[in-house]
């Protein structure tokens, strides 16, 4: 009976381990599985969320830190990172485009490593957290044809903003890949209450600063956060994130390798003004910060030792408070 019991227990252990890695299959031709390094989580954090917390990120695209604050052609961002807090060592994981968006989904750019249009990543991301933990969520893509649609580019919208599309849990699932939609459907939400407690929101690339000008992104973030803040969604406590998927340099982390120095801002009617938060962050910082805000395990590289959650996305007022009094000296 004992070698029959220690062969069923091997058996399991050997089924379990093939299960969970196909967790992590790139299919990007030619196929290859990407290998995620992953450092062990620290235990889940308590749940911080009542049902008024939510988390508005707005990706903008390609400049590094010193080409937006303390811009003249910026000066709706510099006015906005005055209202908040604005992390001063805030660095993206890599070039080009897609992996960063990946990253601050997956916790790892999961083996791309470059704006490829057919690859797609069968991986646990925080649409699953979210998910499972019953938090509404949505992303709003401007220039996007239609909800859920897969086009790699159309007008001035391009695929590789959009990491959504590239998990096949999320496009592969009419019910998680409709909530994929047009920008076109903010307003309508805005105005109706109905806008989830995690939201993503991009503009194309001519108000992205990727292929327009800084004003003209600039103007146009102006109009969005005016229409945030007179909607029912900013009187309670709302978290606006606004950062780039990467600079101009290779400056990282910790002086390592990575996507540039880009501007971070946090702000909302509970996060402390004029705060300037100097402790190192990255993309992975920014996926353990919306993690923790609502109460969910890191995912990956999120969860490594060395990543720093950010206390104007993760914690409450109070806490924020605190460290914007220390923040100031």
């Amino acid at each position: 009976m004992r070698w029959l019991r220690a062969g069923l227990i091997a058996v399991l252990g050997v089924a379990a381990l093939a299960a969970s890695a196909t967790l992590t299959t790139l299919h990007e031709p030619p196929a290859r599985a990407a290998a995620a390094a992953r450092a062990a989580p620290p235990p889940s954090p308590p749940p911080r969320a009542g049902g008024s917390t939510r988390v508005v990120l707005v990706v903008e695209e390609n400049h590094e830190f010193g080409q937006i604050i303390g811009s003249r052609s910026a000066p709706f961002l510099n006015r906005l990172a005055a209202r908040g807090t604005l992390l001063t060592r805030y660095y993206a994981t890599t070039h080009p485009s897609l992996p960063n968006y990946i990253a601050m989904l997956g916790g790892d750019t999961l083996g791309i490593h470059r704006n490829c249009r057919t690859c797609h990543v069968g991986a646990t991301n925080l649409v699953d957290q979210l998910e499972a933990a019953g938090i509404p969520w949505k992303a709003y893509y401007q220039g996007l044809p239609a909800p859920c649609s897969t086009v790699t580019r159309s007008g001035a919208y391009v695929k590789k903003v959009n990491p959504f599309l590239y998990f096949d849990d999320i496009r592969a699932a009419p019910a998680r890949c409709h909530r994929v939609v047009p920008l076109s459907e903010l307003r309508a939400d805005l105005a109706g209450g109905r806008l989830p407690r995690f939201v993503v929101i991009a503009p194309d690339l001519n108000h992205d600063m990727h292929s327009g000008t800084v004003a003209a992104a600039d103007a146009y973030l102006r109009d969005l956060y005016r229409q945030l803040v007179a909607s029912p969604a900013w009187r309670g406590d709302t978290r606006l994130v606004v950062t780039f998927d990467e600079g101009t340099t290779h400056r990282g982390i910790g002086g390592q390798r990575g996507g540039g120095r880009v501007a971070t801002i946090v702000v909302g009617p509970k996060v402390p003004a004029g705060v300037r938060d100097a402790t190192a962050y990255d993309h992975y910082a920014l996926l353990r910060s919306i993690e923790a805000r609502f109460g969910l395990p890191p995912l990956r590289h999120a969860g490594d030792p060395g990543t720093a959650a950010i206390p104007a996305v993760a914690e409450g007022p109070r806490v924020a408070g605190r460290l914007a009094v220390t923040a100031r000296g």
